[in-house]
């Protein structure tokens, strides 16, 4: 592959990185991409089917959630409290979006489906990793670290359906309340935070 291929690959990347976050995988189409990488069709399909290429994107912008789930030099309560913060806010709607979209479409691309794979466990293993961190230094006790991240995300993952669904009776700070009570009695500590 010469440098222009290669720069033109990474170009179709981006692009479709870009416009995912923009306007949601199931709404970015192959025309998009290539007008906005400014390439012909035919390079695309000389570098990807568009199946690979919208998974490869997708999980490139999911490789940037893991990273920035526990940031280099954070101790783990900061991180955790980032965690709870940046769960329910309206920045990460568009992330929401983009994984309840993949879930979907990962029932007949198995690309995505793949790609889905690989990201949830590596999410659930840092997760589970700041947890055991947490545990090191003296944060919290948690008997099964592994355990709690499944509890903590299976949490956050219905109260942001609850959120994205428009349900009256919840609001982000109320989401936030119910994940920090939860990390609360996964502790075993007792519940001190009023409800909002």
């Amino acid at each position: 592959m010469n440098g222009r291929d290669k720069g033109g690959r990474e170009r179709i990347i981006q692009a479709t990185v870009t416009l995912l976050l923009e306007m949601g995988l199931l709404a970015v189409q192959t025309r998009a991409v290539t007008e906005r990488a400014g390439v012909g069709t035919g390079l695309l399909n000389h570098h990807f089917r568009w199946p690979e290429l919208r998974a490869k994107a997708w999980e490139a912008i999911f490789e940037e959630v893991v990273a920035d789930l526990w940031r280099t030099g954070e101790d783990p309560q900061g991180a955790l409290n980032r965690f709870i913060t940046e769960s329910f806010d309206n920045s990460a709607r568009p992330y929401w979006t983009l994984w309840i979209q993949a879930e979907a479409l990962s029932a007949t691309d198995k690309a995505m489906a793949a790609t889905l794979a690989r990201t949830r466990t590596a999410l659930r293993h840092r997760f589970t990793a700041l947890l055991e961190a947490g545990n090191a230094v003296g944060c919290w006790l948690l008997p099964r670290p592994a355990a709690t991240a499944i509890r903590l995300e299976a949490l956050r993952d219905g109260l942001v359906g609850m959120l994205l669904n428009g349900d009256a009776e919840i609001d982000a700070a109320q989401a936030s309340y119910h994940l920090r009570h939860a990390i609360t009695l996964e502790r075993g500590d007792t519940p001190t935070l009023a409800a909002p």
